[in-house]
């Protein structure tokens, strides 16, 4: 799912998609994927 797609779905703005992304859910974008934070090294690639 894209970010845009989240907004539009949601109705707010991408910065905020973003935020709850990274702030709420403490996921971050690696490559072109939202992954959690908590996989290893490993489970990234």
């Amino acid at each position: 799912v894209k970010v845009r797609e989240l907004s539009n779905i949601a109705n707010i703005s991408i910065d905020r998609v973003h935020n709850i992304l990274h702030e709420h859910l403490h996921m971050r974008k690696l490559s072109a994927r939202w992954v959690p934070r908590l996989l290893t090294v490993d489970q990234k690639r």
